[in-house]
């Protein structure tokens, strides 16, 4: 995959989406950001999730993409862009990355999120234009660039670009207005 926006606006959109995060962490009591079943949108059929859970969610994208922006500048292919090819594998990262951090205290995770989007934002800074296109050090399937395989891992349909906490709480004061019921 190619990339679709240059380093500028994928920091600009996960800016925002670091910023309206926060401010929901910011806001919800830790009983709201630990109540079960609060999400609504985006999960899987069946699938139960709290703010907290849906942290963890978050987590576990921006976790793999850091991981892939390193094995990248050692000029090797992560695991996690066949993954994200494959509907099942990805199913499967999906509720792996929840289920690996709901045994973890709310602060824990919260520590987490914090360490991984500040680590995440850092990575992009340091990357060039150039090589944000620069084509993939190793063989894939598919034309692939920086830009693109961090697309791939952050961006994967449904999410709109660089934005996943839309598909999973559409509106934030309807959300907390739900919550607070």
């Amino acid at each position: 995959m190619l990339a679709s926006v240059g380093p500028a606006t994928a920091l600009q959109l996960l800016g925002e989406e670091h910023a309206d995060v926060r401010a929901l962490i910011d806001d919800l009591s830790d009983e709201e950001k630990t109540r079960p079943d609060t999400i609504r949108y985006g999960l899987y059929t069946g699938q139960e999730c709290s703010f907290k859970d849906l942290l963890a969610h978050l987590i576990t994208y921006e976790a793999y993409a850091l991981e892939a922006i390193d094995a990248w500048q050692q000029g090797e292919k992560h695991w996690i862009i066949d993954a994200m090819r494959d509907p099942i594998r990805s199913r499967d990262i999906h509720f792996g990355g929840i289920d690996s951090r709901r045994p973890l205290s709310l602060a824990a995770v919260l520590d987490e999120w914090e360490r991984t989007q500040s680590g995440l934002t850092d990575a992009i800074s340091a990357v060039s234009e150039d090589k944000w296109h620069q084509p993939a050090p190793f063989q894939d399937a598919e034309p692939t660039d920086l830009g693109g395989m961090l697309e791939a891992i952050l961006v994967a349909p449904p999410r709109p670009m660089y934005r996943p906490l839309p598909v999973h709480i559409p509106d934030s004061d309807v959300y907390r207005r739900q919550l607070r019921g």
